[in-house]
């Protein structure tokens, strides 16, 4: 196996927009949809000799989106 991974970027981003008593909020989490190929090694045989979770180096899952609000109390 590689002593190194390797480089890439990840980007989150998240805006908001505040009213009198509520929040609103949308964002992205790794926007550049970057997701390492097969992380767990011999994920097929988890008893085997080669099964090996330690060469996790970066993001599993693709880009997500979300979106939400907050009420905001005691102004």
């Amino acid at each position: 196996m590689p002593t190194e991974s390797k480089p890439y970027t990840l980007i989150n981003m998240q805006l908001s927009k505040n009213f009198k008593y509520v929040e609103l909020y949308a964002g992205v989490e790794n926007l550049l949809n970057f997701k390492q190929d097969n992380p767990i090694i011999a994920a097929d045989d988890p008893f085997g000799q080669y099964f090996d979770t330690s060469f996790i180096w970066g993001p599993t899952r693709g880009r997500e989106f979300y979106a939400g609000f907050r009420f905001i109390l005691g102004k």
